[in-house]
């Protein structure tokens, strides 16, 4: 445990990046609802089907909604400015965003996960695929809520975090970094077995058309941008607080979070447009992919039960 030292305010006035953290995080988190606005109308209105996955994805855009609005508020308290140009009131309010942003961005990417998930169970052939996505999810949900609680008791009075003058002990920098540095890693780790590692072979055993194992193979690995979002992040943590500048060095943190979250949410809605973009690119190829699928009676793999190629039709083929 280490205590709470004060160090001299960093000033320059010329540099505000406030306008950068609100144009980033505003362009993927619009992007990001726009996708889920369609998603939904893809499985209300064109193929009536509805699961969990759809729910647990609008807890996530919900989520990460209310998060804009926190980074909206922590920019209008001096979020991408130097310690030196803050009166004491305004960083005081601005670190205090900052530590309230913090948990909801952890839940939003932990959501996004579950999320993606339940959609990979709705085509898991296997009782080895579902078990093993099961846990993932299960081990993401309660690893979540121990970074929760690392979060909130990080120090003895968390007043400290956005008060300097609040007497506390918090745990040691190079303890929090590594932990951010854990946290980064499985999330990376998950990003990559729910975007490649789980769904390629997934996938490439079920005896639809070549061309939709592979388009679909190719939409679910935009994942693995998220995944690159959260190694990019962790430059920038190395630095953090380093010299107490806190609301300017989390400038490229914040930007980096938002963008993590929501590129899942692209990733996790783009499957489920299919049915859309047939409907206006005038496209054939799924019709025919879904007809030979359900035709099959012999798969090279394996037979697939009925409900399964429902499940199938009602994830990325069905309503065209």
């Amino acid at each position: 445990m280490a205590e709470n030292l004060q160090m001299p305010a960093i000033s320059n006035p010329d540099e505000n990046a406030g306008p950068r953290i609100l144009g980033a995080v505003a362009t993927v988190t619009a992007l990001a609802f726009i996708l889920v606005i369609k998603r939904f109308y893809v499985r209300i209105v064109m193929i009536h089907n509805v699961g969990w996955d759809d729910a647990l994805m609008a807890l996530t855009m919900i989520t990460s909604l209310v998060g804009f609005g926190f980074v909206v508020a922590q920019v209008y308290h001096g979020a991408g400015q130097h310690r030196g140009e803050l009166d004491d009131a305004t960083y005081s309010r601005g670190m205090k965003l900052n530590f309230i942003a913090q948990p909801i961005y952890l839940f939003a990417i932990c959501f996004v996960k579950l999320s993606v998930g339940a959609s990979l169970l709705r085509i898991a052939t296997t009782k080895f695929y579902r078990y093993l996505i099961l846990f993932i999810m299960g081990f993401m949900l309660f690893y979540t809520i121990g970074c929760f609680f690392t979060i909130i008791f990080q120090c003895a009075d968390i007043r400290v975090i956005w008060d300097p003058a609040v007497p506390s002990i918090c745990w040691d920098t190079k303890t929090l970094q590594a932990l951010s540095y854990l946290n980064v890693s499985l999330n990376a780790a998950t990003d990559l077995l729910f975007a490649v590692i789980i769904p390629t072979p997934m996938l490439w055993k079920l005896n639809v058309h070549r061309r939709t194992r592979i388009t679909l193979i190719g939409i679910l690995g935009l994942g693995v941008f998220a995944c690159a979002a959260a190694f990019v992040k962790v430059g920038y943590l190395i630095n953090y607080g380093r010299n107490g500048d806190f609301l300017w060095d989390s400038r490229d943190i914040t930007i980096w979070t938002a963008t993590e979250l929501n590129i899942g949410i692209i990733a996790g809605s783009l499957p489920c447009l299919r049915p859309l973009f047939r409907r206006f690119l005038g496209s054939t190829y799924g019709k025919r992919s879904l007809k030979s699928a359900t035709t099959a009676t012999t798969p090279a793999h394996g037979t697939m039960k009925g409900s399964k190629w429902k499940s199938l039709g009602s994830l990325y083929d069905r309503g065209g």
